[in-house]
């Protein structure tokens, strides 16, 4: 018994982790820190969306996306309180190889999600204190180093600290939702379009990527639910009480800004536009609106300490599952927490705090929308496979309301991906390309699972991967390749009466501010894409029997 009051307890691998005892409201906390941790973001909505839609999307998306996905994976989650979570889910589900797949795609997007919280957490700051090059640098190792020592005292302190921010952020944005609402002046909804587009379709894409983003990230927490003593009961009750918690924290401080400060074209998240610390800034002082920026700073930093967390469990579960260095699954003797996951995630997010922050960005959506997908695929196929009694929460109406949900959540991936801008998708998709190419240098290094289970993964002699893995490849990358032939005439249809002048105006030199030149970017490896593919699976019926 360690003096944080935890056990160890055998976890769905080899290695033995620590369970603390974590309550509902403290994963409540790292729930609403890795999810939310304020409004912050939605700001480039409403002059995109206008004023009206962007508050009736805040209120549709926790019904059509959040609650759904939410439910998917807290019934899932009580059946398989496991660490790893949904990287296991993945693997009991479909295999080996889309396991690997996943893990990939998560540890790329967690590196990435944690450097873009940190280069936000200083700009932040730099609104408030002018910072040369030198000190805003420093100041990104400081932050990082700092959410390190948090997390290498295990997850009992990640949650302390959580909940300690988050109660911060969520009494500023009370602050900010009660003094708009008391110097309420005009309409929140007026006008409801902008005039940005010339269809509805246009407008609610142009929300629709941002819109999921903020309702994102309810799989991460399974994955430490290993971690997290009678996490079957408390994670499904901590995701019931958060969505709401969410909306809220969303809907009604934006209600409040627009029914009182307005000026809703000019909504930003830059230094030099209107925001929620407007509202106090406007009514309640310049010192208010410089303590709100303070909360904004606090919000990213919320955000940073569970990603870390959950970063740092991708990179154990890699090594665990064999698809990296043995050394990287090492767990600290008194705390179980991983060490050397949390070495590699600080000394990558170092390295990559350099780089500015569009680059960082731009590779997002696609591994949040791959990972989402797998999940729920998975989830589609455990919730039919698996006796029901194994199931300690279960989503009202049974089987068909969990394929609707599952169905309506795929739908929506697909759609985020083609309206979330061609920069994005283009940015996303070359690095999509190299995580197939990751498995295999992996599998024939490290052998994956074929070590632990080599009778449920046998190599095959022929290609020292798995058998099917050939065909597998073939496949994803011919998938590939048609959703990119598809995505360069939908892109073209719907931004092709703006985008050029958008993307030049955007970035002023290099491929992403030519949009015919991405767009041929696109089909180009679309077509290359299709081609291999293709090929790879023909070659893959012949090597992989």
């Amino acid at each position: 018994m360690s003096e944080a009051g935890t056990t160890l307890q055998k976890r769905h691998g080899a290695k033995d982790v620590v369970v603390s005892n974590v309550g509902v409201l403290s994963v409540v906390a790292m729930f609403y820190a890795i999810c939310c941790a304020g409004a912050f973001g939605i700001e480039e909505m409403i002059p995109e969306c206008g004023p009206g839609l962007t508050i009736v999307m805040l209120l549709v998306l926790p019904v059509v996306w959040a609650l759904p996905y939410a439910l998917i994976c807290a019934e899932m989650g009580s059946a398989r309180p496991v660490e790893g979570g949904n990287l296991m889910w993945v693997k009991e589900a479909l295999g080996e190889f889309w396991f690997a797949i996943m893990v990939f795609c998560n540890v790329l997007w967690s590196l990435v999600c944690n450097t873009v919280y940190v280069v936000l957490a200083i700009g932040y700051l730099g609104k408030i204190v002018p910072l040369t090059d030198f000190q805003s640098m420093a100041l990104k190792v400081i932050m990082i180093l700092i959410f390190f020592i948090i997390n290498i005292l295990g997850v009992r302190d990640v949650s302390i600290v959580s909940t300690v921010l988050s109660i911060i952020i969520v009494v500023a944005f009370a602050v900010v939702t009660v003094v708009g609402f008391m110097n309420w002046n005009q309409s929140p909804v007026t006008p409801f379009f902008s005039d940005e587009y010339d269809t509805a379709f246009g407008h609610i894409g142009a929300g629709l990527a941002i819109g999921i983003w903020m309702y994102s990230g309810f799989d991460e927490l399974s994955i430490i639910a290993g971690e997290v003593k009678n996490a079957q009961k408390i994670i499904p009750k901590a995701m019931m009480i958060v969505v709401p918690l969410i909306a809220m924290t969303y809907i009604l401080p934006t209600m409040a800004g627009l029914c009182s400060v307005g000026e809703w074209a000019d909504w930003t998240t830059e230094p030099d536009g209107v925001g929620y610390s407007a509202v106090l800034t406007q009514f309640a002082g310049p010192v208010a609106g410089v303590l709100f920026m303070i909360v904004a700073i606090i919000g990213q930093a919320s955000i940073f300490n569970v990603c870390i967390t959950t970063g740092s469990r991708c990179m154990l579960m890699l090594a665990d599952e064999h698809f990296g260095p043995k050394f990287v699954a090492n767990l600290t003797k008194k705390r179980g927490v991983p060490y050397v996951g949390l070495i590699v995630v600080a000394v990558a997010t170092m390295l990559l705090v350099p780089f500015d922050f569009t680059f960082l960005v731009v590779v997002d959506v696609f591994f949040m929308i791959m990972v989402t997908s797998l999940t729920v695929i998975a989830c589609m196929i455990l919730k039919r496979r698996l006796p029901k009694e194994e199931f300690h929460f279960t989503i009202p109406g049974g089987t068909a309301i969990h394929t609707l949900f599952g169905v309506a959540i795929l739908a929506i991936c697909v759609l985020s991906t083609l309206v979330n801008g061609t920069d994005y998708f283009m940015g996303g998709m070359i690095w999509i390309l190299a995580v197939p190419i990751l498995y295999v240098i992996a599998k024939w290094k490290y052998k994956g699972s074929t070590i632990d289970e080599p009778d449920a993964y046998p190599i095959n002699p022929r290609t020292h991967l798995g058998f099917g893995d050939v065909k597998k490849i073939g496949l994803l990358y011919a998938g590939i390749g048609v959703f990119a032939v598809f995505a360069r005439f939908f892109l073209d249809w719907y931004e092709g009466d703006w985008g050029p002048e958008y993307y030049l105006e955007e970035y002023e030199s290099g491929i992403f501010a030519s949009f015919d030149g991405m767009l041929t970017v696109i089909l180009v490896i679309g077509i290359v894409c299709l081609a291999v593919g293709l090929i790879v699976w023909l070659a893959g019926r012949k090597v992989d029997e």
